[in-house]
């Protein structure tokens, strides 16, 4: 059965789609996954590799007014290297009637044939469409950045009610170090951190090449994320109210 992992950030720039990228290229198995590029505030890949957006997003939404006669792989396309993409348009306006489209009947991803649906959600605000595929989906990584408004933004998401949490892994984009004290702050649901890594960027955008991405920093890391999620059975979690002035 196919699993949906929905990529978001709350705020910022902390790479959620390159991350999202290299998450469906290394899941385990025989095949990669298939990256949705979700984001209702519009795509960046279709620029970044210079590919037309349809077929893609706004093509795949159209295809769930047919119901059970859709094909959802018909919507997706291969980049070089075998990743398969379906393309956000790259205004704001057409992705975010696909993306509210899509969440009416979001089990027209489940039907794309691929081990792995990952949904770049891109920012995740109150108001976004996207927030209902965030509660649809199997697993949700959330990606911050250790500025401290983001860490303040984080820590009033996971603590309201309405914040979808079903399997929750928080990743850390950059910076050094371990991430006890982000723990302190943001509570047990802090995977680990993602390191910068230009390079393995750079190539995710088509801007050059690497011989062997996998031995690559950001790919080892997201190697044992997917290994993680793999491992995890979709759950809620629960939340306990943080001290006061834990991030001061």
């Amino acid at each position: 059965m196919t699993r949906t992992v929905a990529v978001f950030s709350l705020g910022g720039a902390p790479g959620v789609t390159s991350l999202g990228m290299a998450l469906a290229a290394v899941w385990p198995g025989g095949s990669p996954g298939v990256l949705v590029e979700a984001d209702p505030h519009g795509g960046a890949i279709a620029v970044w590799r210079r590919i037309p957006t349809e077929p893609g997003l706004t093509s795949l939404a159209a295809a769930t007014r047919k119901g059970s006669g859709a094909d959802p792989d018909a919507h997706t396309r291969d980049l070089p290297g075998g990743l398969r993409v379906s393309p956000a348009p790259v205004t704001g306006d057409p992705a975010e009637g696909a993306v509210r489209l899509i969440g009416q009947n979001h089990r027209v991803l489940t039907g794309i044939s691929a081990p792995v649906v990952v949904l770049d959600l891109g920012r995740l605000s109150p108001s976004s469409p996207a927030r209902t595929l965030a509660a649809q989906a199997d697993h949700a990584v959330l990606v911050v950045s250790e500025r401290l408004t983001e860490l303040r933004r984080a820590r009033e998401h996971l603590l309201s009610p309405a914040f979808p949490t079903r399997d929750l892994k928080v990743v850390v984009s950059g910076g050094r170090g371990g991430t006890g004290e982000i723990v302190g702050a943001l509570g047990s649901a802090v995977w680990g951190r993602v390191p910068e890594d230009a390079r393995s960027a750079a190539f995710l955008r088509g801007e050059r090449e690497i011989r062997r991405p996998q031995r690559r920093p950001l790919f080892k890391a997201v190697d044992r994320l997917a290994r993680d999620i793999v491992a995890s059975a979709p759950e809620r979690l629960v939340y306990a109210p943080l001290p006061p002035g834990v991030i001061a």
